[in-house]
């Protein structure tokens, strides 16, 4: 009996064991089937089945095509483009490539396109490629673009690949777009329309450099996380324009944008935690986004306010009498900030006796450079500072009688 029932218990095990298994493979043929769905839903999906009705054969095991294709789309561009080169169904899967990236190091890594005596002919070679490399792209599935584009010297036509270029490879669904121009004196109009129209339901990093940017009605930027502006020509009503609707913006950095005179950072930019000005020739800052954590500040002689951004914790300051200014205005206007940078080139008087406190302060880093490097300036005087900090952990003063140029002064504060 005891042999008889074992033999049972052994039976129904196996029969438990097979039903796992069946399971496992209808799960699985669902998870095919689905795939299948979506693949023949894909824009990617024609290009990449189009061979005169020949079944895709991928080079390898034999896996489903979307996993081959999420392979090819793991890889660098250079490793993709040549896996392309020697597959015809790679090829086909490249028509999708998500991450575009055309740059001087990826297209021409043997010649410096920045230099002033780079010939005509070798920019010409270089934007052949990327030419080559987007006429050979659908357009669809791109995530991430970077381009950078160099103007051929004296020609007639010196945007009319970048316009093209960009109708190609800027499709809805794109998140990211860096785009920089050389030199720092191209004139090319940065085509809003793309924006609103192709992009305002995805983009969430836009990075653009050396070009115009002059938007006339609000782009709805909606899902925009991060962007970066960097020696454009725009002012601060166009810059409110652009960012209408985005209330997702965390990251508003503005560098060399000397058309803006007045800025307002609005309160509806409730997600906005880091914002960087630096040397945008502003006369006017007046900043109530509430939830700003980190400042960063590098201009002179602006009037700054910063009405109802109290929570901020990281504030860096750079402009003449900096010093005087955080003593007198920051402990009521950003009374949590925990770690202080102040750059000056010039103190008018000493440090101000202070009778508010800086409550919160625990790091006070004090750069004093140029060449009227303060020498009548008391330095003890910067013991108030001391006393109105009782959390201060650590103090550090930098003084220099050398003017740094800007790019240093920039990459201090980073």
């Amino acid at each position: 009996m005891g042999l008889m029932a074992l033999n049972r218990l052994i039976s129904r095990q196996r029969e438990q064991k097979q039903k796992r298994n069946r399971g496992r493979i209808e799960a699985n043929n669902g998870w095919i089937a689905s795939s299948l769905a979506k693949r023949n839903r894909s824009p990617c999906r024609q290009d990449i089945n189009s061979h005169g009705g020949k079944k895709v054969r991928y080079p390898g095991p034999d896996l489903p095509e979307d996993i081959w294709r999420h392979i090819h789309f793991l890889l660098p561009m250079q490793d993709a483009a040549r896996a392309a080169r020697i597959s015809q169904s790679f090829r086909s899967s490249w028509k999708c490539y998500p991450n575009l990236t055309f740059t001087n190091e990826t297209m021409c890594s043997k010649e410096d396109l920045c230099m002033r005596t780079t010939g005509s002919n070798v920019i010409r070679d270089y934007n052949n490629k990327i030419d080559h490399v987007l006429r050979n792209h659908s357009g669809a599935g791109v995530k991430k673009l970077r381009l950078e584009y160099y103007v051929i010297p004296h020609d007639a036509e010196p945007y009319h690949h970048l316009t093209s270029w960009l109708q190609i490879a800027v499709t809805p669904g794109i998140e990211q777009l860096h785009l920089t121009l050389s030199p720092r004196d191209a004139t090319f109009n940065f085509p809003c329309m793309l924006l609103s129209e192709r992009c305002h339901g995805s983009i969430q990093y836009l990075h653009l450099a050396n070009l115009d940017l002059h938007p006339t009605f609000q782009l709805g930027l909606r899902t925009l996380k991060t962007l970066h502006l960097y020696n454009v020509h725009i002012t601060g009503g166009e810059l409110g324009c652009l960012l209408s609707h985005s209330f997702a913006l965390a990251h508003l950095r503005l560098q060399y944008c000397h058309d803006i005179i007045r800025l307002q950072i609005p309160c509806l930019l409730q997600r906005l935690r880091f914002l960087e000005v630096l040397e945008c020739s502003l006369e006017v800052l007046e900043i109530n986004a509430p939830n700003i954590s980190r400042f960063r500040l590098m201009d002179f002689n602006v009037q700054l306010s910063f009405g109802k951004s109290r929570k901020m914790k990281n504030l860096m300051l750079n402009n003449s009498c900096g010093i005087s200014y955080a003593i007198d205005n920051l402990p009521s206007c950003a009374p949590k900030v925990e770690t202080l940078t102040i750059h000056s080139s010039y103190e008018i008087i000493n440090a101000p006796v202070t009778s508010s406190k800086f409550r919160h302060l625990k790091i006070l880093i004090i750069y004093l450079l140029g060449l009227h490097s303060h020498r009548d300036y008391d330095y003890l005087s910067l013991v108030s500072l001391f006393d109105a900090s009782p959390l201060l952990e650590r103090f550090v003063l930098f003084v220099s009688h050398c003017s740094p140029c800007k790019d240093y002064l920039i990459s201090m504060f980073e």
